[in-house]
């Protein structure tokens, strides 16, 4: 072999291939590394993307190396932030665990708004989040001096029911200020009085927004946590985001973090989809037997890969159409 011929020497830091290591590890979760060879210039779209060079930048801090797991989720966040084509007038955090809460909040464009269940009200989440100009809505639990506001209400909420049982439940709002004995201030509290053939049923959440109807305040925006927890559902049981049984912490966030790329990934992968098709509002457990968990031939050649599929595999149509578009896939 002559000295031309010899083959080039590639080095690569320690960081940058953790870093693609990473992205590799994630794309397995979803059996989406196929997708990204399927097409030339899959190193292009890499490289548009840039998440190998995000990740790098994470998991290089020879200072603080305890603080790579904290830079790798702001780089996550920063990553959603920036997937916004315009500015959103507000963001809206659904909490599931406190210490991601205050990470993302503080990290988000525009108006920033926290909502949660009502064991996350507590002072110190109120008074966090008031000094760091966070907007909130949380649950409130039930007690003696709230229901003490609106017992007037449920009486007559229950009248009214009692009264025409064939026109449905009956539900009702109001809102109230109190503060309690922990609290450093009075707070604005909504109510909802709902009576039914079970009785009686009445849920108060706590908000520091001015101006608005109670009844919209709590249906419009309260309620809407529900698509919320939607999200979360198909994050534990299509991708399997609930596996920690990791002895440490930290391997157990670093799972997460890899559980939440796949989401991503995929979520993307359905948003190039048709619009009003069924692909669009497929869910992720399907999208993968359909469309990711395939029988196929592949074979390599020099400057493409070819993928044969079957015959009688289904769905052939939107699997042309989705290598055409791959290009467009932001994460």
């Amino acid at each position: 072999m002559t000295k031309a011929d010899s083959p080039i020497r590639i080095t690569s830091s320690t960081p940058r291939i953790t870093a693609y290591r990473l992205l590799a590890t994630t794309l397995r979760v979803v059996r989406l590394a196929a997708l990204f060879a399927w097409r030339p210039g899959s190193k292009e779209i890499e490289r548009r993307l840039g998440v190998a060079d995000r990740l790098a930048g994470c998991l290089t801090d020879p200072r603080a190396p305890e603080w790579v797991l904290l830079r790798l989720g702001r780089a996550l966040i920063e990553q959603y932030c920036a997937s916004f084509r315009q500015m959103p007038k507000r963001i809206i955090l659904d909490v599931e665990c406190g210490h991601e809460a205050a990470l993302a909040v503080k990290h988000g464009p525009g108006s920033r708004s926290l909502r949660a269940d009502s064991h996350y009200t507590a002072p110190e989440v109120l008074d966090w989040c008031r000094a760091n100009q966070i907007d909130w809505v949380l649950g409130l639990a039930p007690n003696a001096a709230l229901r003490r506001h609106v017992e007037a209400l449920e009486k007559s909420t229950a009248e009214r029911f009692t009264a025409a049982p064939a026109r449905g439940k009956v539900r009702r709002f109001a809102q109230f200020y109190d503060a309690a004995g922990s609290r450093s201030r009075v707070e604005r509290i909504i109510a909802r009085v709902e009576a039914g053939p079970e009785g009686t049923d009445t849920r108060f959440i706590v908000m520091n927004l001015e101006g608005g109807r109670p009844k919209k305040l709590y249906q419009g925006l309260h309620c809407a946590r529900g698509q919320a927890e939607n999200h979360i559902k198909a994050w534990k049981n299509h991708l399997a985001a609930d596996r920690t049984s990791c002895h440490e912490a930290e391997a157990n966030q670093f799972r997460l973090f890899l559980h939440a790329g796949a989401y991503w990934l995929l979520w993307s992968l359905r948003r190039v989809m048709p619009k009003r098709s069924a692909w669009r509002v497929m869910q992720f457990d399907t999208l993968r037997l359909r469309l990711l968990k395939l029988a196929a031939r592949v074979v390599e050649l020099k400057t493409q890969i070819k993928i044969h599929l079957p015959s009688s595999a289904p769905d052939q149509a939107i699997f042309a159409m989705l290598l055409d578009r791959l290009p467009r896939l932001v994460i």
